[in-house]
């Protein structure tokens, strides 16, 4: 059977009624055992100086007369005394009948045997502190020493009222303190209740609700905070799956829709061969443009499960020439200026085949987008003093137009179109380039006009 509360509720106020209980008591202990010790000190002190008064009073008068004398100094009926003989049976008794029957023989021999301890004595509900004391003088007396008692009876009582009170006290308390605890735990937790009852409404599918702040630097403040940032990134995260899908279902309608047309001329109609070798031309062109459509998607996923690359040192150097060296076969009227380190091949480690996906993706862009016969300049940088990480640069940049400014918020963003109108590409290279950056460790950006660099580690992909 599990008694531990499940709610936290509970938990807070189990724990807090334990603590308390805890403190209670041992403060209520501590007062009685405080107290017990004080009256067990005190007797102790009155038991010795009556033993000395007696034995003044003895020295003074050293006759029976002056043991009585040295009987009437004692305190009342809290004292008891007993004088014993040399054989320690009682010569004068000055007790009461309760004493009496508390000092047998075999007490007197017990006390007789431990002279000056103090020993504590009980029968019939009647307890005393008691010692035997030898007396200094006892010439012409027919006594060798005294039993001298006090009684305990209101140091018991008092004792038996304070526990009382203690109890009650405690009691009542422990049960306002518990009071106090649920009231303000109802308060407290109030936030917490409110949070679980939005939460509730945005999991039901209310997307527009937000748990209040509150005070921002209590913990329900913090905590509300960090729900509504989880909440915000969570509809946003929504927002661009939306966006995604209806992106990739426009660029697949296209291509689709293309497909279907031909494919529907050519069962309806008694086509010319001719027509049909376009048909099936264009019908291949668009299926071609689905499959690398379908491969780049895959990709980014990949990417985006954060799969382990494939890792290896190459020189960065080698792989850049080979690119731009393409570049030129496919336009040679362009101008494309290569600029490397020439003492240094920046071997680092990373994935071939990514990055020659990122800089063919950032160099094809500079071809597509912009004018024939456009510069294009490209550029190695080995690592600077400056830098808290060693990294290599890559720059990637064109003498056109540049990327208008509306247009470089949503620059990586996946299906984002430079000409909107003339839709060149799927606009998913600059986002495979970001996240394949990203993979080795690195980073990518847009500075001035059209000018991009990716920076990477040179320990890039190595972790």
């Amino acid at each position: 059977m599990n008694l531990i509360p499940r709610t936290l509720r509970g938990r807070l106020l189990t724990g807090i009624t334990l603590l308390v209980s805890l403190g209670l008591a041992g403060s209520a202990l501590a007062a009685y055992a405080m107290l017990s010790s004080f009256f067990e000190s005190r007797a102790a002190r009155q038991l010795t100086a009556i033993a000395a008064r007696v034995d003044q009073s003895l020295s003074r008068q050293r006759d029976l007369r002056g043991v009585e004398r040295a009987l009437h100094l004692l305190d009342g009926d809290r004292v008891e005394a007993e004088f014993l003989d040399t054989g320690g049976k009682v010569a004068v008794r000055q007790s009461s009948d309760a004493f009496v029957r508390v000092l047998d023989a075999a007490t007197i021999a017990r006390l007789r045997g431990s002279p000056e301890k103090i020993m504590r004595l009980e029968a019939a509900g009647n307890p005393y502190r008691a010692r035997y004391h030898r007396l200094d003088t006892t010439d012409g007396l027919p006594v060798e020493g005294v039993v001298i008692a006090l009684s305990l009876r209101n140091d018991e009582d008092t004792l038996d009222r304070l526990a009382r009170y203690e109890v009650v006290v405690t009691s009542v308390a422990l049960l306002a303190l518990v009071g106090l605890a649920v009231a303000v735990l109802r308060v407290g937790l109030r936030p917490l209740e409110s949070m679980a009852v939005t939460a509730t409404a945005i999991a039901q599918g209310d997307r527009t609700r937000r748990i209040p702040a509150g005070v921002p630097r209590t913990e329900t403040g913090r905590l509300a905070t960090a729900l509504n940032h989880a909440f915000d990134e969570q509809h946003q995260a929504e927002e661009r799956l939306r966006r995604f899908v209806a992106d990739v279902s426009h660029e697949l309608r296209t291509p689709l829709t293309t497909i279907g047309g031909w494919a529907e001329l050519y069962f309806h109609n008694d086509l010319p061969a001719q027509t049909v070798t376009t048909a099936m031309s264009r019908i291949a062109e668009e299926a071609a443009s689905m499959r690398n459509l379908v491969e780049e998607l895959l990709l980014l996923a990949r990417l985006d499960q954060q799969r382990p690359l494939e890792t290896a040192p190459l020189s960065l150097v080698d792989l850049v020439e080979a690119i731009v060296s393409d570049a030129r076969l496919i336009d040679p009227d362009r101008p494309i200026t290569l600029s490397a380190p020439a003492d240094d091949p920046l071997v680092i480690i990373g994935d071939v085949e990514r990055l020659r996906r990122l800089v063919r993706n950032l160099l094809g862009n500079a071809l597509q987008h912009t004018p024939s016969g456009t510069a294009i300049r490209v550029g190695l940088f080995a690592p600077s003093d400056d830098d808290a990480v060693p990294r290599v640069r890559l720059v990637v940049a064109d003498e056109g137009p540049g990327i208008a400014p509306s247009l470089r918020p949503h620059l990586f963003e996946r299906f984002s179109q430079g000409d909107p109108v003339r839709r060149q590409g799927s606009g998913l290279g600059l986002s495979i380039a970001r996240a394949i950056a990203e993979a080795h460790q690195g980073t990518i950006e847009l500075r001035t006009g059209s000018e991009f660099v990716v920076t990477l580690p040179a320990n890039a992909g190595s972790a």
